[in-house]
Parts: structure tokens; sequence; C-alpha cells
């Protein structure tokens, strides 16, 4: 069958499906989603069969998302940013430790996300919002963005979006600070004395 997603409530992980011609609105868990890593939204499409509970109540298994989600300006942002600090060493002569900080800095602060939803959806222990940000300001911004997009956690939450956004502000102008001469020594120094280590 196909429909639509009429009702959802992420933080709980089910709501409704309504389909064409149908008056009745179908059950649907999150549990029941195909590709796990998706979080379905209110209004996607949905392809998914059916069957009834314990209470005869319809509900939709084997549920793929069928509509195409436009990738959003933040997550571009900082795919782009990710892009420029790999390729900057080669044409700015920035520094090369540079790369694999952003990159293993945006997984692991994405997988904190992922982490932090889960443990809201089961009532446990959660990943204090400071913690978070500090990895947003050591360079795992990227990883925050797509986070918020495809996790659907901490995406409509203030003043957290408005903290996560400065901290993206004072990592890029510490990044272009390496540029200058004054941030290259720094950041050279800093470089050896992890060499030594």
């Amino acid at each position: 069958m196909k429909g639509k997603i009429v009702e959802w409530h992420d933080e709980k992980g089910y709501g409704f499906i309504a389909v064409a011609d149908q008056e009745r609105r179908i059950f649907l868990h999150v549990s029941e989603l195909k590709h796990q890593g998706l979080r379905p939204g209110l209004n996607d499409q949905v392809s998914f069969e059916t069957c009834e509970d314990k209470r005869k109540r319809l509900r939709a298994v084997n549920v793929s998302v069928t509509s195409v989600k436009a990738i959003p300006p933040t997550v571009l942002f900082g795919c782009s940013f990710l892009v420029f600090a790999c390729v900057s060493p080669l044409t700015l002569h920035s520094h090369l430790f540079l790369i694999p900080l952003y990159l293993v800095l945006s997984l692991f602060t994405w997988l904190m996300y992922a982490w932090d939803k889960k443990a809201a959806q089961l009532g446990q222990w959660r990943t204090a919002e400071n913690s978070l940000h500090l990895l947003a300001l050591a360079g795992g911004w990227p990883g925050a963005l797509l986070a918020q997009h495809q996790l659907r956690h901490k995406s409509r939450k203030q003043p957290f979006k408005t903290i996560l956004w400065l901290t993206v502000l004072l990592n890029i102008t510490a990044f272009c600070w390496t540029f200058t001469d004054s941030g290259s020594e720094k950041i050279q120094l800093v470089a050896d004395l992890i060499l030594n280590l």
C-alpha cells in the first residue's frame, strides 16, 4: 500500500498513515522502517504492508519512505566546509592534520547525537548539551548539522540551535585564523608538541 504520514511524534517514535480513499488511519512505529537510519516525518510518502495487532487494529509493517527529501542548506553548508577543509592544504598550504581532525570529530559528533537520541527514546542517561557544543566548537559541527537533519534530534530546541550556530561561527573564525602568519605558527607549535609526545 501507499500513503502519507499525517501525524508523527518523533520523540516517541510513532505516528499514523493516511491512505487515499480510506477514512481509517494506520498506526506506524519507527521499528517497522526498513531503513532504520532514516527518520520519517510529517507528510512523508511511504509504502508499506499491513497487519492487525492483538486488538485488531491496523498496523503498518515493512515500511519504506518513498518521498525524496531535499538536502537542507545547513547540511550542504557543513559538507561544503568539509570539502574546503580537505582541499585547503593543497591550495592554501594549511596544515594537513586539520583534515582528519574535522572528519573524525564530525563522525564522533554524529555518533554522540545518535546515542543521545536513543537514550532520550529509552529514558536513559543523556549526553550534556555542553558536551555536544564543545564537540561542535572543536570541529565536529558538520556532523552535528547532519545529525540534526538526519536524526531529527535537537533540530528545533532553543537556545540549543542558537548556541550551536555560535560554535560554528567561532570554529570557522579559528579555522580562517590558521591561514594567517601568527595562526600558522601557533598551529605548527601545537603540531610539533603532539608529534613529540
